[in-house]
């Protein structure tokens, strides 16, 4: 008697690495995660497909901190992200990402854009500040419930951008014309045009 939901992190990923490859002014983006675990490997190949898809020639970066909850490890990354060039951090961190706003904020001759996860965290760096990756599960958790109550003990629940997962909207700090690429790509994803490979392949550092 047991419900799998099944957070899909790439899924969310894919929509952020699309964000991110439209808004670069360099050309360099990084994606910063704590530890080197199948789910952020998931995310990271996740946005290597965004970029393939898009046919775009921006450099990925990416780079684990080890700790997830560290905001001066995040920090001393983020500034040396930034200091290779890189001027859009996809951050998969915790506590930690108050260290990548700090980075960011910091630097005075560019823009340097920020995404996150989980909650909307705009306040923090409110020029920096590009979107989040929101999981909301009342949607499914209802439709969960329902299914119990109809007799169904157990299953399994994959969150997609139909049920569950969103990219925040409106996106912060970028041309208009991102957002509309986004929303266009959410909706292929949706309907079947895009499929978001899960992969979970390790990635070598």
């Amino acid at each position: 008697n047991l419900w799998f939901i099944d957070r899909n992190f790439q899924i969310g990923y894919y929509g952020i690495g699309t964000a991110a490859a439209l808004a670069t002014k360099t050309n360099k983006i990084a994606y910063l995660g704590g530890q080197a675990l199948p789910f952020s490997y998931q995310e990271v190949h996740a946005i290597q497909q965004a970029l393939a898809d898009l046919g775009s020639d921006v450099e990925l970066i990416y780079v684990w901190t080890g700790d997830f909850n560290d905001p001066t490890k995040a920090r001393q990354t983020a500034d040396a992200l930034i200091g290779q060039g890189v001027d859009v951090i996809m951050s998969s961190l915790n506590l930690g990402v108050y260290g990548v706003f700090e980075a960011a904020k910091a630097v005075a001759d560019k823009n340097i854009l920020v995404t996150v996860k989980y909650t909307d965290k705009t306040s923090y760096a409110p020029a920096n500040y590009v979107t989040s990756v929101i999981y909301d599960f009342a949607g499914p958790l209802q439709e969960i419930v329902t299914r119990i109550q109809a007799g169904e003990l157990g299953g399994y629940y994959p969150l997609g951008f139909d049920t569950g997962v969103k990219v925040q909207l409106p996106l912060k700090n970028v041309d208009p014309a991102v957002q509309t690429q986004v929303e266009e790509t959410v909706q292929k994803v949706i309907d079947g045009t895009i499929v978001v490979v899960e992969d979970s392949t390790e990635i070598a550092q």
